[in-house]
């Protein structure tokens, strides 16, 4: 009888193990061995984007670091060694560098979630800059929010939460940089390395660009980038630190005007952009 009754026991105790087995198959995949969730990007704006969204809970590391070019840049031994431990990687989805080392990348840590934050942007054809426009930026963060939810479900009202947050932030900017330019008459500026078409459509503005496909101008086009310039009263050149101010300084040189410095990459994005507006509109206004 004793025998049974422990026999019976036994059982019992080994079907609710099974149970709590079952049941803990149905939570979060994510078993970080660190308090936060590790998040890699490739740029300094999605660190600004995925820690609005993210919160408290992520540690987001940058690859490409301030002033490198993305199109020229390698990580470090020591970045692919962080990135073994990272939780998720959040990508453009638009940029040669994560063509280029998205392989090498997925290969130190094949387990590591990697999400495209481009999904549902609507995209321009030869410009892979689609964080310079807020409204897509919304986009990207709602991205960022799913991919955070599917490996940490269990903050996902917290991320929800700094989502809407943020979508505020990108509305209210998006309506003052309208703002900035609402009665401006010139429409057009020259930027040596075009990246701000996004930001043109958005706001009724043109970019004409010094470099074309990745490649500096030859003689004959910075004659006719000058003709242009002078046609279209253009004045101020702009370029960004990580390019060759040489070929903007020379057109600017030959035309009595200037050059200003502004940043595609910072990582306060919603700060630059309200600088960038600020200085380029002030530009736009000169007769």
């Amino acid at each position: 009888m004793t025998r049974n009754k422990t026999l019976t026991t036994l059982v019992i105790f080994l079907m609710f193990l099974l149970g709590m087995s079952g049941c803990s198959s149905t939570q979060p995949t994510l078993e970080p061995s660190h308090d936060k969730v590790k998040v890699f990007v490739s740029l300094l704006p999605q660190a600004y984007f995925a820690e609005k969204v993210g919160g408290d809970h992520v540690q987001v590391d940058v690859l490409i670091p301030p002033g490198a070019d993305p199109h020229t840049y390698e990580p470090t031994p020591q970045q692919m060694k962080d990135l073994a431990e990272a939780d998720l990687y959040l990508a453009i989805g638009t940029i040669e560098f994560e063509e280029l080392w998205m392989g090498r990348i997925r290969g130190v840590n094949p387990a590591m979630p990697v999400f495209d934050t481009s999904r549902g942007v609507e995209l321009i054809a030869g410009d892979p800059h689609i964080w310079l426009s807020p409204t897509r930026a919304k986009v990207q963060a709602q991205n960022i929010y799913t991919a955070l939810s599917e490996i940490d479900a269990a903050n996902q009202e917290d991320y929800q939460q700094n989502l809407q947050s943020f979508q505020v932030e990108m509305d209210q900017l998006h309506q003052d940089i309208i703002k900035q330019f609402k009665n401006i008459k010139h429409k057009e500026f020259m930027v040596f390395h075009p990246a701000w078409k996004y930001f043109c459509v958005d706001y009724g503005l043109e970019e004409i660009a010094i470099e074309q496909d990745g490649k500096e101008p030859t003689a004959q086009e910075m004659a006719r980038l000058i003709d242009q310039a002078r046609q279209k009263g253009i004045r101020v050149i702009l370029t960004s630190p990580q390019h060759s101010a040489h070929e903007a300084e020379a057109i600017a040189s030959d035309l009595q005007g200037e050059v200003i410095k502004i940043d595609p990459l910072s990582r306060d994005y919603s700060a630059n952009l309200r600088q960038v507006t600020q200085e380029l509109a002030a530009i736009l206004s000169r007769d």
